[in-house]
């Protein structure tokens, strides 16, 4: 349990560090890359059900999760980060 916790702190600060570097350029690009690794890890946990199954299709299914809760960690803190910044007045 310990690994998973520390894979989606992985997963967060490469999707949050990537989100960040588009933050400073002002690309509305920072929103879309914690949106596809969303919609990736709902096909990955999709397929881990109907495709894999058994304990591989397990391990496939709880890494989808922690991409996913990375993937919305990522994105609540981006936008938080804008609020308080000031970028994004019409949020509020």
């Amino acid at each position: 349990m310990i690994s998973l916790f520390g894979l989606m702190g992985a997963f967060f600060v490469l999707l949050f560090g990537a989100s960040h570097f588009f933050y400073r350029r002002n690309s509305p690009v920072q929103y879309g890359i914690s949106l596809s690794s969303m919609l990736i890890s709902i096909f990955l946990f999709l397929y881990s059900i109907f495709g894999v199954s058994g304990f591989e299709g397990m391990g496939l299914g709880a890494l989808a999760a922690a991409l996913f809760l990375a993937s919305v960690l990522s994105l609540f803190v981006n936008v938080l980060f804008n609020i308080i910044n000031g970028r994004g007045k019409g949020a509020v």
